[in-house]
This record gives structure tokens, C-alpha cells and sequence, in this order.
């Protein structure tokens, strides 16, 4: 609203409103059971109880019933309009005579039953030039109640408590994450409340699965792969290696995603979860080269700014690193990498064609992408160790090279 008079007006209705809906919400949590909802409900009662929250709706109220009182005639003359103190010994009332004009049309049918209200909020309409005009005029004759009005939206600039705006994005974001996976829940995924820890780095997942992908394939139909993630004492890095399109990559993605979902305190997309919850979660995925640095460069440095920021409370995510290199310069970049690992001992979740890395370390595990005997991707990664031979296998596959197809060709 451009109108001061108007624009202050409404202000006092925002704060009414604003009193109104705390309140609300407090009476709301009267019932509520969960230790989350009953401290808000805690924080809430020792915050309407205070000045700060009492005050203003209390002046907003005796603002209100001030401006109920404000009468005046408005005096029409051609193209001249005269805003004028209301006389209240003036007993002339047009609406009586516009209701005497058209008596003899009324029936004595009973008047037809109000609408429903609507659920939509009333539009807030601008005043236009002739009706601000006229609340200006209205304004000084009642300077008082108008000044006041004004003064009261000065005293107030920030009134919602920004604690309250807080849980305002936070219960958004939470009933907001709650409808998103309402579908999967319906479709048959599992989801989970994780066990959770801020010293124990071991962690469980069983049947984890994507949340992105998994929303895209319920839409079509598709069917969601589960899969088991496991870091038991003292490991700390999960080698992933594999053939390409095998679920590498969203095994990475459900890796984070878990962490980064149970820190935030929402159920995590699987049957069971046991996890750390890091300070922070730092990621390397591959990104489309911007023509300033070499892709080389660009990793590396990439890497040097997540090892820098990287505590042993922090959880990693590293996919398909120093691709663009030599296998010999991978191997050795990729070695020292994981030498820093294992002495920041960090969880870490590694996608890589190097799959020999997983047998440098104690502290790594292997993890395969499996196919089936013709190639097929299978989308289920295990916990076992790497042999190349599924790669080959693809690879084999792809060139006509298996030894069926090879067979296949001789006999003929």
C-alpha cells in the first residue's frame, strides 16, 4: 500500500492478525506429545507472555475501536466534494430513502442464505486518486487517532520475533518435505527415522535408495533399486567401482543425501539407518569445463579447497576425480588424495575406475556395481571386492567380445 493513512491501517490489522495466529498455534500445541513440539509450545507461552508480544495487539485494539468512531458526512456539489464533521443531531439517512423508493418491489420472502465464505483471503485493493483524496481530507479533520495511527507503525518495525519466522521456514520445509514423500511411502518405499551420532563414524543403511530418482521413477512407474551402504569399525572410505550406468553415482548421491537428511531430523529414504552427523558435507562431481582453467586444474583445485575445509567431523563425497588425466597421473593423484583421507579419517563415500585404491588402505572398503552374465545392469552394489571383471565384462559386452557372442560368431 503507497497511502500512508491507508497502508497504516492495514498495519494494524497484520498486527491483530499476527496475535491472532500465535495464539492459535499455541492453543494448537496444547496436545502435542513429540519433545520438539513441546518445547515450541514452551518458547511459545514465555513469549506471548511478555511485553514485546502483549503490547501492540493491546494498542492496536484501542487504535481500532479509536478510528470505529471516526463519522463524517461527505457532501457532494457538482464536481466539488466537501469532507465535513459529522452531525450527529442530523437524522438524514440516504439509505432510508433509497429503501422507500424501492419498497414497492420487496416481497416477504426470507432473504436467501449468505454465501459460504470464501477460503481465499480478501484481495487488498490500492485506493485510487479520488478515495485517497478523500481519507486525507477524513485524516485532517481527525488528526489525532490518524497521528497516532502513524506513530504506531513507526514503534513497530520489526514485530514478528525473528525466532518465529525461523520455525515458520522450518515447519514449511518440514510438512513440506512430509507431502514430498508421501507418494513413495504410498508406492511401497521404505522410509526410516535414522539412529544417529556425533561420535560414532560407523554408519548402516539397508535399502537405501535415491530420493530424486526414486520420485522421478514412482511418477513412470519404474522400479526403485534399494541398496545396502555399510562402514563398520574403524573403516572410514567406501571405494565404489564398477561399470558405467551401474548406480554409482546415486549410490554417491544416497550417501549424502542420508547424512545430509538425518541431520536435519527427517525420516531418510530406507529401511534402516545408523548415522554420523557431520558438521558439514563436502562434495566433487564433475562439472562442465568453464575455458579459464584446464579440467585437470579445476579438480585439483577443487580438491585443495574440500581437503582445506574438511575436518574429521565432515562427511565427502568424491565422484569420478582426475578423469581427465592419464591412468598413471590418476593413480598417483588419486593415491595421495586417499593417503590424506585415511589420516583426516572422515567418512567418505569414492567413486572411481580406480579400483585397485580400495586395497591401498585399511580404512577403505570396496563397494561393485554388479551386472548380470549378459551385461545388464543390475543397479544393486556389494560390499566386496574389486576384480575389474564386471568392467570387462561391460566393455566386453559392448564391442561384441563375450565369450558367447564370440562363440556365437565361430560356430557359424
Amino acid at each position: 500500500m503507497k497511502h500512508p493513512p491507508q497502508s497504516n491501517r492495514w498495519f494494524l490489522d497484520i498486527v491483530l492478525e499476527h496475535e491472532t495466529t500465535v495464539l492459535r498455534l499455541l492453543d494448537g500445541l496444547r496436545t502435542a506429545t513429540a519433545r520438539g513440539l513441546r518445547a515450541l509450545r514452551e518458547d511459545l507461552a514465555a513469549h506471548t507472555a511478555t511485553p514485546r508480544f502483549t503490547e501492540p495487539g493491546e494498542r492496536a485494539r484501542r487504535l481500532r475501536d479509536r478510528l470505529a468512531q471516526v463519522h463524517y458526512d461527505l457532501l457532494l456539489r457538482g464536481d466539488t466534494i466537501t469532507i465535513a464533521t459529522h452531525d450527529p443531531t442530523d437524522r438524514f439517512d440516504f439509505a432510508d430513502q433509497v429503501l422507500a423508493a424501492f419498497a414497492r418491489f420487496r416481497t416477504d420472502r426470507p432473504p436467501a442464505e449468505p454465501p459460504a465464505p470464501s477460503p481465499e483471503p480478501p484481495t487488498v485493493m490500492s485506493l485510487d486518486t479520488l478515495e485517497a483524496g478523500v481519507l486525507d481530507l477524513v485524516a485532517e479533520l481527525h488528526p489525532a487517532v490518524f497521528a497516532d495511527l502513524a506513530a504506531f507503525r513507526t514503534a513497530n518495525p520489526a514485530l514478528i520475533d525473528e525466532r518465529l519466522t525461523r520455525i515458520d521456514r522450518e515447519l514449511r520445509f518440514y510438512l513440506g518435505y512430509l507431502r514430498f514423500i508421501a507418494p513413495l511411502r504410498e508406492a511401497g518405499l521404505p522410509f526410516c527415522r535414522p539412529e544417529v551420532s556425533t561420535t560414532e563414524k560407523g554408519m548402516l543403511a539397508r535399502d537405501a535408495f535415491d530420493l530424486a530418482l526414486a520420485a522421478a521413477l514412482t511418477r513412470t512407474g519404474g522400479h526403485v533399486v534399494g541398496n545396502d551402504i555399510e562402514l563398520r569399525d574403524g573403516e572410514r572410505i567406501l571405494l565404489v567401482s564398477g561399470p558405467n550406468q551401474g548406480g554409482k553415482t546415486t549410490l554417491a548421491r544416497t550417501f549424502g543425501q542420508l547424512h545430509h537428511l538425518a541431520a536435519l531430523g527427517c525420516p531418510v529414504p530406507g529401511r534402516q539407518a545408523r548415522l554420523f552427523l557431520p558438521d558439514r558435507i563436502l562434495t566433487h562431481y564433475p562439472r562442465t569445463e568453464t575455458g579459464r582453467t584446464g579440467k585437470l586444474e579445476e579438480e585439483l583445485l577443487r580438491m585443495r579447497r574440500i581437503l582445506d575445509q574438511a575436518t574429521p567431523d565432515s562427511v565427502i563425497v568424491l565422484n569420478e576425480i582426475f578423469t581427465s588425466t592419464t591412468t598413471e597421473d590418476a593413480r598417483a593423484l588419486s593415491t595421495a588424495v586417499l593417503t590424506t583421507l585415511s589420516r583426516l579419517d572422515a567418512p567418505c563415500l569414492w567413486v572411481s575406475f580406480l579400483d585397485e585404491l580400495s586395497r591401498l588402505d585399511p580404512k577403505a572398503v570396496s563397494v561393485v556395481s554388479t551386472v548380470t552374465d549378459d551385461g545388464a545392469r543390475t543397479y544393486k552394489l556389494l560390499r566386496r571386492a574389486a576384480d575389474g571383471h564386471a568392467h570387462a565384462l561391460a566393455i566386453a559386452e559392448k564391442h561384441g567380445l563375450t565369450y558367447a557372442r564370440l562363440t556365437a560368431r565361430i560356430s557359424r
